[in-house]
């Protein structure tokens, strides 16, 4: 067989109808319409931001491969881009056409870094295997001195973990600074390694002497929690602010936070020097009930009365404050109460700026039922924190408790048939009311080999036997805090997923991942009788793995407590499938820590 074509022989009709409709058929190459580059601005200063833009025009969408553009070294460069798409009707001659165009714009925000004049190019393009020469572009950078310097302070170059410092960022501006932005990206900096607190809600202007001379400062105060020990880096913040620039007029300033006025101004960001701070691990001895609490605390305790009755509720409400990490301030520790029944506590509380501190206060109100008269005098409620003056554990305590309980409204009745005068008077009053000859019914008949009669006997003394068990139980679970809170883990997990529940439905964001951390930080914490809220992550990791979990159980606690820290510290938003999927992974995750840590 010939396995070359003729080319020579003419092409029958079929095989030239074939070739018609494969050549109709096969998508034709997207033609490049226009290329162009351009400028947005040819005279800047440094620390202006300013962009070229490449304009590539096509008539069908498709990927193009970037511009390449030489002489960017001077600038600090980021890139995007973004393609749109026009539609145009043309008449010629009464025939109408339709064309669509696509638009795809390469945008190169530039950042001037030095004084001098550069130029940016050549600028090229390569479509089709055809490289396109755009030209260049010159650009003038009049170098200009920054309008506000910072510097960024420790109130200690030492600590514990947990233990809060003081950061102090001054900003001190030139006078031909018009407004200053907030700093808005503190979790990205911060939030990683230290929990942390904005001390002032309005930065206010105030005079200081820098350098021997007294100029206008604003000062940024930002409580640090660290999170970790060791050596830690603590990134500088960036400040965005608006300088005034004769000559160009690119529009007002949108927010005068610090100073009035109008005119051309230039934006420019400036970067405060990083810090490094020394971290110090918790020693060893921790009691059982710490809940990582550093700083300084204070217990307070009262009754709402001196003397009640028996079954009649009291309410103790305890308050404790410190200067620690607001998220470590637990339910304190009560005396022993074995003759009281105690209820889960209502919780209320917040935090507020002491001078250069953040104070946190909780106040914790249980109900309390007692249950046996006379003078009841439990103790102390105590609070365990970590001294970071003394360097050792200590505990706050409370006044001594002292309640007087009398007996109860509902006294047990004395028996009316106490005397044998009694007796002998209640027999004179009863009356026959039938007489006549009687016959006394055949034992035999009588149902006492039923079933229904041996249940009726048997069931009184098992309930009897059945109460006394559960009163004892109900009595252990009272003296016995470790074995209440594992026996209530279940119930107590079922409750806070309710919380969350509540919180999704609700499309309340901030709300449901507050309720998601608490109830995977609760979780552990009553299945092992050992507060996991004041831990930092690899010590919580460390204590799960102790206890059986496994590394892929321990990864997804991991992972998701930093999940809900970033949303919460980060002010974010996330959709609803997002909550969505974090509701059901917690789900998942608990029930795989209930049959590991049982």
């Amino acid at each position: 067989m010939n396995r070359f074509f003729n080319l020579t022989r003419p092409l029958t009709p079929l095989a030239v109808a074939t070739m018609a409709i494969l050549m109709l058929a096969w998508p034709a190459r997207a033609e490049l319409l226009s290329a162009t580059a351009s400028l947005s601005a040819a005279n800047v200063v440094t620390g202006e931001a300013f962009q070229l833009r490449v304009r590539i025009t096509t008539d069908q969408k498709e990927n193009l491969s970037w511009p390449q553009v030489e002489g960017l070294e001077p600038f600090s460069v980021t890139r995007s881009t973004s393609t749109s798409s026009t539609s145009q009707t043309t008449i010629v001659n009464g025939a109408v056409s339709n064309s669509t165009s696509f638009v795809t714009d390469f945008i190169f925000s530039l950042t001037a870094r030095e004084g001098g004049t550069f130029t940016l190019g050549p600028i090229t393009h390569v479509y089709g295997g055809t490289t396109r020469d755009l030209g260049r572009a010159v650009v003038t950078v009049t170098k200009t001195e920054p309008g506000l310097s910072m510097r960024s302070s420790l109130s200690k170059q030492r600590l514990y973990a947990g233990e809060q410092v003081l950061y102090t960022l001054r900003i001190m501006p030139k006078d031909d600074v018009q407004s200053i932005d907030r700093p808005d990206d503190l979790q990205k900096r911060i939030g990683e390694k230290f929990s942390f607190h904005q001390l002032d809600q309005e930065i206010v202007r105030k005079t200081a002497t820098v350098d021997g001379r007294e100029v206008p400062v604003y000062d940024v105060r930002i409580a640090l929690f660290p999170l970790l020990s060791g050596t830690a880096r603590l990134d500088g913040i960036s400040i965005t602010y608006r300088q005034l620039r004769p000559g160009v007029s690119q529009g007002q300033s949108f927010f005068d936070m610090f100073f009035g006025g109008g005119g051309s101004v230039v934006t420019q960001t400036a970067t405060a020097s990083p810090l490094r701070v020394n971290i110090t691990p918790l020693p060893p001895g921790a009691p059982d009930d710490f809940t990582g609490s550093v700083g300084s605390y204070s217990v307070k305790a009262s009754l709402s009365q001196a003397v009640v009755a028996a079954g009649e509720p009291v309410t103790l409400t305890v308050t404790v404050r410190g200067n620690g990490n607001p998220r470590t301030i637990t339910r304190p520790t009560l005396p022993d109460l074995p003759h009281f029944e105690v209820y889960d506590p209502e919780e209320s509380g917040g935090s507020t700026v002491e001078g250069s501190e953040l104070w946190t206060t909780r106040t914790f109100r249980y109900v309390l039922i007692p249950g046996r008269e006379g003078l009841h005098e439990p103790g102390r409620v105590s609070f365990p924190y970590f001294d970071p003056a003394r360097g050792t554990y200590a505990r706050a305590e409370s006044a001594p408790l002292t309640l007087r309980v009398t007996p109860g409204s509902l006294a047990a009745p004395t028996s009316p048939l106490s005397t044998r005068r009694e007796i002998t008077e209640l027999g004179a009053d009863i009356r026959h009311i039938r007489t006549g000859d009687f016959r006394l019914r055949d034992e035999a008949s009588l149902p006492l080999g039923s079933p229904l009669f041996l249940a009726l006997v048997v069931l009184p003394p098992l309930a009897f036997a059945g109460a006394f068990v559960a009163r004892r139980r109900r009595a252990r679970l009272r003296s016995d805090s470790a074995l209440s809170r594992r026996t209530r883990a279940g119930a107590e997990r079922r409750r806070r997923l309710r919380e969350v529940r509540t919180a999704l439905d609700a499309n309340r964001p901030h709300a449901f991942y507050r309720a998601l951390s608490e109830a995977v930080m609760a979780f552990p914490s009553d299945k092992l009788n050992r507060e996991f809220r004041g831990l930092t992550l690899p010590e919580a990791m460390s204590l799960l793995a102790a206890h059986g979990v496994t590394a892929e159980t321990a990864a997804a606690y991991d992972q998701l407590l930093q999940r809900c820290d970033f949303v919460l510290f980060a002010g974010m938003t996330p959709p609803s499938e997002e909550m969505r999927r974090d509701f059901e992974q917690a789900e998942a995750l608990l029930t795989r820590l209930d049959k590991e840590l049982s």
